[in-house]
C-alpha cells in the first residue's frame, strides 16, 4: 500500500487529475486516431492526434481535439502516407505538451477507434516517457463492432476506407488523424444503432 502511495506522489499533476475522473461512468464517447511513423508501438512515434466527441448520439464538432507533434524521427514515406510534414518546432507541439493536452481533453470518456489497440499502445508508450500509467478508459473498436453485427470471423479485416464505403460515408482527400477520427465517429453512430446499443 505504501509503495503505491509513493508512486502516486511521483505522477505529474495532469495524470493525477485524470485518474480522479473515473469515480463516475462517462456518457461521453471520444472517437480518436493517431498518425505515426510506423506500426511498432515501441519504436515508432506519434506525429498527430485527432479526436471528436460524441454525446447524446450526436457528433459534437466543437468538442474536438487536434495536435501535430514535432518529432525528429521522420521519413518522406511517412509524409506521403499521413500528409504530416516535418515543419519547424514552432508549428507543432512537443510530444509531452500534446499528450498532456489530449489526456486533459479525454477525461473518462469511452474511446472509439479503428484497430484502437494500436492507437492506445502508442498513447501508452508516450505516457510512459512522462512517468505516467496507462490509459484507463473503456474502449470500443468499430472494426470489431462491424464484424459482430455481420457475424464475421475475427480474423477478417476491414480498412477504415472499406468500412466507410460500406456505409457510403464520403472519404476526405486528406488522410489525417482528425479526418479519420470524424469518419470513426460517423461509423460508430451507424454501428451503435445496428447493434442496438
Amino acid at each position: 500500500m505504501l509503495d503505491w502511495l509513493k508512486i502516486n506522489k511521483d505522477y505529474p499533476q495532469f495524470w493525477k487529475d485524470y485518474l480522479g475522473k473515473f469515480e463516475n461512468k462517462s456518457r461521453r464517447f471520444v472517437a480518436f486516431s493517431t498518425e505515426t511513423t510506423g506500426l511498432d508501438a515501441e519504436k515508432d512515434v506519434i506525429l498527430s492526434i485527432g479526436a471528436v466527441a460524441i454525446e447524446n448520439n450526436t457528433v459534437v464538432i466543437k468538442d474536438s481535439f487536434e495536435a501535430l507533434i514535432f518529432q525528429e524521427k521522420f521519413t518522406p514515406e511517412t509524409a506521403l502516407k499521413t500528409g504530416v510534414i516535418k515543419g519547424v518546432p514552432e508549428e507543432k507541439h512537443s510530444e509531452s505538451e500534446a499528450i498532456e493536452a489530449f489526456i486533459n481533453y479525454l477525461g473518462n470518456a469511452v474511446l472509439i477507434g479503428h484497430r484502437i489497440h494500436f492507437d492506445i499502445a502508442m498513447i501508452n508508450t508516450a505516457l510512459e516517457k512522462l512517468h505516467c500509467g496507462k490509459l484507463k478508459n473503456e474502449a470500443l473498436d468499430i472494426e470489431v463492432m462491424f464484424k459482430k453485427w455481420k457475424q464475421l470471423p475475427e480474423e477478417k479485416q476491414f480498412s477504415l476506407d472499406e468500412l466507410g464505403a460500406y456505409f457510403k460515408i464520403s472519404k476526405s482527400d486528406r488522410h489525417t488523424a482528425s479526418n479519420d477520427a470524424f469518419t470513426i465517429s460517423l461509423l460508430f453512430q451507424r454501428l451503435k444503432q445496428r447493434l442496438g446499443l
